[in-house]
Order: C-alpha cells, then structure tokens, then sequence
C-alpha cells in the first residue's frame, strides 16, 4: 500500500510539475514576443528609405516591393523596371545594405531590337563567306540569334569529312567557335 502511495504521489507530482512548467513558459513566451516584435520593427528601414536606397543603384520604375526575413535577417526585396530589364535588388532592412543586384533582361531582348542595330550586322551572304573561308562545305542551316546580349550567326556546313558548326559574331565577323564532327562520314 505504502509503495501504491508513492508511486501516486510521485505521478502526480511529475504531472503538476509538466503542467506548472508549461504554463510558465507561456507566460513568458508570450511576455518575450511582445517586447521582441516591437524592436524589431523600429529597427529596420522603412519601404521609403529602401525605395530611396534601390533608386540610387538603378535609375526604374518599382515594380515591386517586399520585406521579408532570410536566416533571421529582414530583408526588402524590390524589383525595378527600366529599358535594360527588370533588376532585382535585395537590401539589408536593418543596416540598409545593398546585399544583392541582378538584371534579368531576358524579357526586353526582343522589345529593344531596333532596325538600327540588325542593320548594323554583317549579312547573312558575309557570314557565309566567312564560315566557308574557314571550311569547305554546304550550308544546312543558318540561324541568327543574340547570345549574351551579343548577335551571333551559327551556321551548320555539310563538309566531305562530317559537319561544321561556326558561331561567328554578327557585328564583327569574328569567328567564335568552331567544331568538326566527323562521326558518321568517311572517307
């Protein structure tokens, strides 16, 4: 009986215990978020100043702006718009540092095509000779297309050996890249 008794006793206890426990460290939790969120939120730089701060790296239009928090940190994530594309910067939202700036100018690739600078490239007839001027063979294909914001021809020959291919930069004429393949062909 005696050993029913405390094995109870000592039940109850560990139960009061947990529950006492518990109820203290929501009280706190509670009582350390509210002090913690306040502090948080006077120390870090208002969407004005993070605009202010984004317009000084990129002369653009926002697009958007959002603060967000990444490894405990606040940062802003703004997106400016402007005739090179769409820059992405992310700033500190305490100490108000740039921490990152991306263009991605993909969407505005065909939007700042202009006549003026496809008249500026070689021909397609010029292109040709230079890749022929490399290596004998027919032209299969040839294709313009703006790689790293550059204009390049590549040009696929049929050669008696297998087939060519030459990038050749359609401002210059420089050839870029050249590859044989001649798998598949012999002699």
């Amino acid at each position: 009986m005696k050993k029913l008794f405390i094995g109870s006793l000592a039940t109850t206890l560990l139960v009061s215990g947990a529950i006492g426990i518990n109820a203290y460290a929501k009280g706190n939790d509670s009582k350390l978020e509210s002090t913690q969120v306040p502090s948080v939120t006077k120390s870090i730089i208002s969407e004005k100043e993070a605009i202010t701060i984004a317009k000084n790296q990129v002369d653009g239009d926002l697009v958007k702006i959002e603060l967000d928090s990444d490894d405990g940190r606040f940062e802003y994530e703004l997106d400016l718009r402007n005739a090179d594309g769409e820059h992405e910067i992310t700033i500190d939202a305490s100490t108000g540092k740039v921490i990152e700036l991306d263009l991605d100018d993909d969407h505005y690739d065909d939007a700042r095509t202009t006549a003026a600078s496809i008249k500026s490239l070689i021909s397609e007839k010029e292109a040709i000779a230079i890749a022929k001027k490399q290596v004998k063979g027919e032209v299969t294909k040839i294709e313009l297309d703006k790689d790293d914001n550059r204009y390049e021809y590549e040009i696929e020959l049929r050669t008696n050996k297998g087939e060519a291919d030459i990038t050749i930069d359609a401002s210059t004429g420089k050839v870029l890249e050249l590859d044989l393949d001649d798998d598949g062909y012999d002699d």
